[in-house]
């Protein structure tokens, strides 16, 4: 979650703590299909939304990936608290937005339900996938042989360490 978001979140806490747990219990629909919702267009083409309780509120997302592939969710906003227009509430998110930039810092959903404590209660995220590491039998060869750096390799999930070792292997032999 953006530190916006965060933001926009404990306002709604203060507003109406029931919302604000619908609120996360939407976000947790994002774990299963970050895809979910409805695509936004113009100046917010890449963000989805979902809306919550009687569309008053609205979770705004997009999608971005890591090095290996790995969907990230970047909530970058929790709520439209009240009557606020559309166009009020989609003129912030264009704001947002290039303020963003392509800085992907985030909080995972996790920290915030910590954070949140008793609002959260029995709200749960699962946490952030682990990597199967790479053997070191590969990361020594890919590392001594083939040339990549150590943290490069780290970064690799097994199946892309092994594609790698055999391209090296294919192109050296």
């Amino acid at each position: 979650m953006t530190e916006d978001a965060l933001s926009d979140l404990h306002r709604l806490i203060r507003k109406d703590p029931q919302i604000a747990r619908w609120c996360l219990k939407k976000m947790l629909l994002l774990e299963r299909n970050p895809h979910a919702g409805e695509a936004l267009l113009g100046g917010l083409i890449g963000f989805r939304k979902l809306t919550v309780g009687n569309r008053d509120w609205r979770v705004i997302w997009r999608v971005a990936h890591d090095q290996v592939g790995a969907a990230i969710v970047e909530v970058a906003e929790v709520s439209a608290a009240g009557a606020r227009p559309d166009a009020a509430v989609y003129e912030e998110m264009v704001d947002r937005v290039a303020r963003l930039g392509t800085d992907h810092r985030a909080i995972a959903l996790t920290q915030v339900l910590e954070s949140l404590g008793r609002v959260a209660a029995g709200i749960a995220a699962e946490p952030e996938p682990k990597l199967d590491p790479v053997p070191d039998w590969l990361v020594s060869r890919l590392v001594g042989k083939a040339g990549h750096t150590q943290d490069d390799v780290r970064r690799l999930t097994p199946e892309q360490a092994m594609q790698a070792w055999e391209e090296w292997i294919s192109r050296s032999g």
